[in-house]
C-alpha cells in the first residue's frame, strides 16, 4: 500500500489553503520588502549597539563581524529573490526584456 501524501506537512488544512491562494508575484515582492526591511534593521541595530551601549571590545568586534555577514547573506538572498522575480515577471509576459 503507497502512501498519499496531501501535502500539508506540518500545517492544518485551513492553512495550506489560504497560503495555496496568494500568488507568486505577491510572494516575492513581500519576500524582496521584508528582506530589505531585516537589512535595515541590521544595520540600525548593530550601529546602536556598537556606538551608545556599552559593551566590551569583544562584542563589539563579534557584532561587527555578524553584521557585516548577515548582510552578505542576506544581500545574496535579496539580489537572488529580485532576479526570480524578474524571470517570473518576463515567463508571465508581464513585462518584456
Amino acid at each position: 500500500m503507497v502512501r498519499k501524501e496531501t501535502g500539508n506537512y506540518i500545517f492544518p488544512d485551513i492553512l495550506t489553503k489560504m497560503m495555496k491562494g496568494i500568488s507568486q508575484r505577491t510572494q516575492y515582492e513581500s519576500e524582496m520588502m521584508s528582506l530589505t526591511f531585516i537589512l535595515f534593521g541590521i544595520i540600525i541595530m548593530s550601529v546602536y549597539a556598537i556606538v551608545y551601549v556599552d559593551l566590551s571590545l569583544f562584542v563589539k568586534v563579534m557584532t561587527i563581524l555578524n553584521m557585516i555577514a548577515a548582510f552578505i547573506f542576506l544581500s545574496s538572498r535579496l539580489i537572488t529573490s529580485y532576479q526570480q522575480y524578474y524571470n517570473y515577471m518576463e515567463v508571465m509576459g508581464i513585462i518584456n526584456c
